[in-house]
């Protein structure tokens, strides 16, 4: 939950995704226990994704067929280990979405932020089908905070 709730306050687009990686690990070991894989696997995804995305690939066609890997990656592995029905489309929906905005907002940290908390959002409902109620919290007070922070940083561009 700190790393989440931490990374919403950051204003630098490699510090969001660097400590969103140790968020990763914690939610994916939960989901493993809770017998989630479709979350397992978009936790895994999303760790590969944001340690790409902090490297900034330089050579713009390898980076682009890496990106639309890891997003296809992702889709791929959620469906074939989905066990979750309708519900486990959750997190594949929420990675999808993120993965898209981390590989294509590169220059834009406030719609990163959003696209963070349509993430957190969708994981929220996840974790409330599958009883991981501390991730359910977690999810919450990230997205909190990150909304607290995209209000107090539009108040002091506003000044």
């Amino acid at each position: 939950m700190a790393a989440n709730a931490i990374s919403g306050t950051r204003k630098k687009r490699r510090e969001i995704l660097g400590i969103q990686i140790i968020a990763f690990l914690f939610f994916g070991a939960g989901s493993v226990i809770l017998k989630g894989y479709s979350s397992t696997v978009q936790n895994g995804v999303g760790i590969l994704r944001n340690l790409t995305a902090m490297k900034e690939i330089k050579n713009r066609t390898l980076g682009t067929v890496i990106e639309w890997t890891l997003i296809t990656a992702g889709v791929v592995l959620g469906i074939v280990l989905n066990n979750r029905g309708a519900v486990g489309w959750l997190p594949v929906i929420a990675n999808f979405e993120y993965s898209v905005a981390v590989f294509r907002l590169k220059n834009n940290t406030r719609l990163l932020k959003y696209a963070f908390i349509v993430n957190l959002l969708l994981y929220s409902v996840f974790s409330a089908v599958i009883m991981d109620y501390v991730s359910i919290a977690a999810n919450l007070v990230a997205a909190v905070t990150t909304v607290i922070f995209l209000i107090k940083d539009k108040k002091l561009a506003e000044k």
